[in-house]
């Protein structure tokens, strides 16, 4: 496995993954009806629009990872971007569901957090998780994340559900960020 920067090409690979990932991680979580509805039309839509504009404006303001094996198939994605506040949010952290605990998803945070340490100093990173998520919830408190504050989230699909914010101060981000070996360090 390597980790790369995410380029426009690997948006349909993006989009099948991230609703694969939700169709398993919140089955029995969100409805059935949006799960199985249009949401991979809604993922290809979001990654193609998302990817033109990394790709167009790379000011460091969004980061786009993606784990890949030798053959280059995607075996994970992270996204962050900088929010209106100022931190950073981890706002999409996906591993293919067979090979979830296979360490992917760890990497793919080290790199994350190697990349907002480096890009923006001294910033909390911070994600919002649905509460019922159990395992990502685990995995997140694995890592040293806090949880901050809940609140219940809106869809646009017109159902609502409990969300957690889970926080990485700026010592914890670096602490993560120093887990990468000098080779895995990503070139900026």
């Amino acid at each position: 496995m390597h980790i790369r920067s995410g380029t426009e090409d690997d948006a349909e690979h993006i989009a099948e993954l991230h609703t694969r990932s939700w169709l398993t991680a919140y089955a029995g979580i969100m409805p059935a009806s949006y799960l199985n509805g249009s949401l991979l039309d809604e993922r290809r839509e979001m990654w193609s629009t998302r990817l033109a504009t990394v790709a167009s404006e790379p000011d460091h303001a969004r980061c786009l990872l993606v784990a890949v094996d030798d053959d280059d198939a995607l075996l994970g994605f992270a996204y962050l971007a900088v929010g209106t506040d100022g931190r950073i949010l981890l706002d999409n952290l996906h591993v293919q569901p067979e090979r979830k605990q296979s360490g992917i998803g760890r990497q793919l945070v080290y790199q994350t957090f190697g990349w907002a340490s480096e890009q923006h100093p001294d910033k909390t990173v911070y994600l919002e998780v649905l509460r019922d998520n159990v395992a990502a919830i685990t995995f997140y408190r694995r890592l040293g994340g806090h949880p901050t504050k809940e609140f219940m989230e809106r869809f646009p699909a017109g159902f609502e559900l409990p969300v957690v914010e889970y926080a990485w101060g700026p010592d914890a981000v670096r602490t993560l960020a120093d887990n990468r070996s000098a080779t895995d360090r990503l070139v900026s």
